[in-house]
């Protein structure tokens, strides 16, 4: 069948079907695309017609078609086309316009017209060499490649407006394709210079990445890439105008095209100046996805943490058994307490900006699963910035030495069950403060827990994430996904800090002698990895340790700190007596008078002034001892202090 089929007028049985009849063809172990009867493709002629054709296999790949009609006169620009017969056009002054082909004819938009205006400044798109680089799914968000820089567009057709976000960067390092296509949800076909295709899904209600580059090589040597959705493919062969049908299938570790070749299913396509379908003519089912609804972990047992702005005060953060954000502030000699915000399962370790005098935390909301950071800035706590995300524990954050911040969360993906898996992801800021979309990193197959421990060396983050009986270490630097380097003897959970030297130290639980004290594991000197050997820090605790995470902090004149429940349920505190986090001395209890018991973890900070902080709660008091770093490591620290709250 030739293309150019001007006469050939649709029966009214044939543009029924289209809308009602379903068929279906799998390709290896995936699911199934289920197709309406016909794939509406739109072309637009270099003499300003548009056509529409009607492929009646686009499941199955056929040579086979419903028919042709022409359309539309006098176009002209860049077309391409959306979900339920929406299409938009922009001229070649850079105006966006929104139209919609309803089956029989043009829909009136607002203003009486035929189309509508929704934007200016999109002529790049009309160039020869960006035409491909703007693309429409089958939720009707457009994606848009801008030099290195990947965006997300949605316009709300009900609304009649665009969507908050609209525009946000979701990715960089994209200047290595020149085209992108969409299809089905978030997906994407990006083609890089050797005409590679890599295939990427992006979630828009969580702002997740599902699939990031996955290798989608395998058909090749074709031009002006489309889809109707569901990962059905159209493109044109350059040289020959024959136009091909393919079937791409995702996998957890890879992609596979059903055919290298594609399928011809037409002749005569080489001469359109666009060539478009309706995106959501297939679907499929079964590709991983988030949860529909997220479990967040309750992590009301984590310590308050320390949060010591530049602009002065000292603030205990942490959340109660409401689930609230708490924070304990001082003001002058007395404390005080106000709740932040609720519903959330911890917060993170903060992060400071000395420069704005501002310091930041993370928390992860009950009931959405939200990443969302929260600012103290002047003593006052602002609204927080939701990353989104869908996530099920506390986030970790770290700022990089440009002031941009890394942020790194778990999160499900599948439904519940025993084939569900739980992942790491990540987000980075641009310098101009927005974030990215979040990108996993670590094993698709593996089933982390808990929050990430991160510490920051420049602008290096070095990373450890939990698995059942394995700790996993990464090393992650601006603009690359974080890379796994290895797993630490010992799987339990651990603190990271820095030695005072320039090194990194792992301090948790080991067994010695038959039992469980606390020890280090020590950065080797050519930052390779971690020694294999526990090194006791502090020597045996008389009564054992509790089973609670340490926690460990460099201090100002380079010795480590470490503090630990143990003893009968006391907190305790070693120090290194000199710097590098060796020589520790014998644990001693923080209060020795003290009369409660205590079951979760205390925490460490340090004071504008240079003074130690150390934390704890019982239930709902707040404990809070402070001592003065002496300049000598040597000397041991001397803590004062109590209940506050």
């Amino acid at each position: 069948m030739k293309k150019k089929l001007r006469s050939l007028v649709l029966s009214a049985a044939l543009a029924a079907g289209a809308v009602t009849v379903t068929t279906a063809v799998t390709v290896g172990t995936a699911s199934a695309a289920e197709c309406a009867a016909t794939a509406n493709i739109f072309t637009m002629q270099a003499d300003g017609d548009l056509w529409l054709y009607r492929h009646a296999s686009p499941s199955g790949g056929e040579f086979s078609w419903a028919g042709a009609q022409q359309v539309g006169s006098g176009w002209g620009g860049k077309t391409f086309a959306g979900p339920d017969g929406w299409l938009f056009n922009i001229t070649t002054g850079g105006e966006l316009r929104r139209l919609r082909y309803n089956g029989g004819g043009w829909d009136i938009m607002p203003g009486g017209g035929q189309f509508q205006a929704i934007g200016s400044g999109w002529q790049a798109y009309v160039q020869a060499a960006n035409r491909g680089k703007i693309t429409a799914d089958a939720d009707g968000s457009i994606y848009t490649l801008e030099g290195d820089r990947v965006r997300w567009w949605s316009f709300d057709h009900g609304a009649g407006a665009w969507a908050p976000d609209s525009g946000r960067v979701l990715d960089v390092g994209w200047s290595r394709f020149d085209q992108i296509t969409a299809s089905g949800s978030g997906g994407l076909q990006a083609r890089d210079a050797s005409g590679v295709l890599h295939r990427f899904r992006y979630h828009r209600d969580t702002g997740r990445f599902i699939v990031h580059d996955l290798g989608a090589a395998g058909w090749t040597n074709h031009s002006r890439l489309f889809s109707a959705g569901g990962d059905v493919y159209y493109a044109v062969r350059p040289g020959t105008g024959e136009l091909l049908w393919n079937r791409f299938e995702e996998y957890v570790d890879n992609g596979a095209w059903q055919s290298g070749s594609g399928s011809v299913i037409g002749t005569d396509w080489g001469t359109d100046v666009d060539i478009t379908a309706t995106t959501n003519g297939c679907s499929v089912a079964d590709l991983s996805e988030p949860p529909t609804w997220v479990r967040v972990t309750d992590e009301n047992s984590v310590p308050p943490v320390v949060v010591t702005p530049a602009s002065g005060g000292t603030h205990l953060v942490d959340t109660n058994f409401d689930n609230e954000i708490i924070d304990t502030h001082s003001t002058g000699p007395q404390w005080g307490t106000r709740v932040v915000a609720g519903r959330y399962s911890g917060v993170s370790g903060p992060v400071l900006d000395d420069e704005a005098g501002t310091a930041m935390i993370g928390a992860t909301e009950f009931g959405t699963g939200d990443v969302e950071l929260f600012t103290l800035r002047d003593g006052q706590w602002q609204a927080p910035l939701s990353l989104g995300g869908r996530m099920e524990w506390t986030p970790a954050a770290v700022r990089r030495s440009d002031g941009t911040l890394a942020v790194y969360a778990m999160g499900s993906l599948g439904p519940y069950g025993p084939s569900q898996r739980q992942l790491v992801y990540y987000t980075e800021q641009l310098p101009g403060g927005e974030f990215l979309a979040w990108r996993q990193f670590g094993d698709r197959h593996t089933k982390y827990f808990g929050a990430p421990e991160v510490v920051s060396d420049g602008d290096e983050t070095t990373i450890v994430l939990f698995t059942s009986g394995l700790a996993e270490w990464f090393r992650h630097t601006p603009g690359s996904p974080p890379v796994r380097k290895g797993t630490l003897n010992g799987g339990g959970r651990v603190s990271l800090t820095g030695d005072g030297q320039g090194g990194i130290i792992v301090v948790g639980h080991h067994m010695s002698n038959g039992k469980q004290e606390i020890g280090l594991l020590r950065e080797k000197a050519d930052r390779s990895g971690f020694e294999e050997n526990w090194e006791l820090v502090g020597g045996e605790i008389p009564a054992g340790t509790e089973g609670v995470p340490p926690f460990a902090r460099v201090l100002p004149n380079g010795s480590v700190a470490v503090t630990v429940i143990g003893d009968f349920r006391r907190p305790l505190v070693t120090t290194s007596t000199v710097s590098g986090a060796r020589g520790f001395h014998p644990w001693a209890a923080v209060a020795p008078d003290l009369e409660h018991v205590f079951l979760d973890a205390p925490s460490l900070g340090l004071t504008r002034s240079g003074d130690v902080v150390l934390t704890e709660r019982r239930g709902d008091q707040i404990h809070h001892w402070r001592a003065s770093v002496p300049g000598d490591p040597a000397a041991p620290l001397q803590f004062t202090g109590g209940r506050i709250s």
